[in-house]
Parts: structure tokens; sequence; C-alpha cells
């Protein structure tokens, strides 16, 4: 569990290899969204639901800046996709007691990112 957003944005900065503070206002909005409350009432921010659900549009962002590279292969948005589920599974055993809005359930991301056949993921079976 990590209950301050500054342990939060650092497991996710940390999880999306970053080192700088240039994409911190957009995760600690993420963050922020995607809160939960355990049953005393404190806040638990949830990284890796974060860091599974924008990795695949940073993914797609850094593909359409390449003006042109002969011969360069760049990871297509399936290649992200045993990441995104171990994110999303690591997600859902830390949601255990937690109050979560619908809009941010492991298995709602899940189908929201086209994964509809994760094993682990609640109601989502391979």
């Amino acid at each position: 569990m990590f209950p301050t957003l500054a342990s939060g944005l650092a497991i996710a900065k940390s999880t999306l290899g970053l080192t700088t503070t240039t994409r911190d206002t957009e995760l600690t909005t993420l963050l922020e969204a995607s809160k939960g409350v355990d049953s005393t009432g404190n806040t638990q921010y949830r990284p890796y639901i974060v860091a599974a659900y924008i990795l695949p549009l940073w993914g797609a962002v850094a593909r359409a800046q390449l003006i042109k590279a002969d011969g360069a292969e760049w990871l297509k948005p399936i290649d992200f996709e045993p990441l995104i589920k171990s994110l999303l599974m690591l997600q859902q055993a830390s949601d255990c007691g937690l109050k979560i809005d619908p809009c941010w359930n492991a298995t709602k991301v899940a189908v929201d990112l086209g994964l509809k056949k994760v094993r682990g993921i609640s109601g989502i079976v391979a």
C-alpha cells in the first residue's frame, strides 16, 4: 500500500523508468484520480494501475515522433501486454480491502486497454 502521494509517484516513476520530473504532473493527476480508501478511511495511492494505464499511450507517442530511420523497429502495443498484465495483477493484489472508484477497477482497466483475456485478474480469464 502507498499511503502518500510521494510514495505512489516514486513507485509509478520507477515502474515506468522515469528519472526526471517532466511527467510528474500527469502522473500525479492519474494517481489522484485512481486512489483508493482503506477500511480505516486512509487514502492509498495505486501506482501500478497508473503505470499500466499510461504505458501504451506513452509508447504510441514516442513512436509518432520518429521522422525517419531505415530499419528502425519499435515495440508494438502487443509487446507491452505481458508487462501491463503483470502490473494490473500486482495492483489488484494490492487493492484488497480498498474502496475504489469503479472506473479504476483493475478488471475494467484491463478491458479498456483491450486485454480481454488476463489470467489472474478477477472476472477476466484466459
